[in-house]
């Protein structure tokens, strides 16, 4: 499982005085626990990967916020971004993600409505492969093809 990868990673930088594994690992931990302790399911690994993926958003943010005042900062997050980048599965690239719209896409217009329904029937299929974040503009794009 997943999450005892994390857990061993965890234990072997805390023996070794890797403060920078150390603190991303201990993050993502801490926010499978707290998903577990609300009970919001089974510790999957796809708990485990969302947790990672919301980690690595953050420290992406705060990478960027340091990016021009504080370096030391900055770098620290990407450091900390590397180690986490480790558990995530392989990433798609944008054309295999519009593959995949194509492939989902049983809908005869291409409307807003169409849309909202092309995301929510590929997104189950993108957590931890792809940014989310992308993903809207890539259904419009193949939507704009489409027609």
């Amino acid at each position: 499982m997943l999450l005892d990868d994390v857990r061993s990673k965890f234990n072997d930088a805390r023996k070794n005085r890797d403060e920078i594994t150390k603190s991303a690992l201990e993050a993502v931990i801490a926010a499978v626990l707290l998903k577990q302790k609300r009970g919001k399911g089974d510790l999957t690994d796809a708990v485990v990967i969302e947790c990672v993926s919301k980690e690595i958003k953050v420290q992406t943010e705060i990478a960027e916020l340091y990016k021009e005042k504080d370096m030391e900062t900055s770098t620290l997050a990407q450091n900390k971004i590397a180690v986490l980048k480790e558990f995530l599965p392989a990433q798609l690239t944008e054309e295999e993600v519009l593959a995949i719209i194509k492939e989902k896409d049983i809908y005869e217009d291409a409307s807003p409505k169409t849309k909202g329904m092309i995301i929510k029937s590929i997104m189950p299929l993108l957590v931890g492969k792809f940014d989310k974040s992308k993903v809207n503009g890539l259904v419009e794009e193949y939507l704009k093809t489409k027609c």
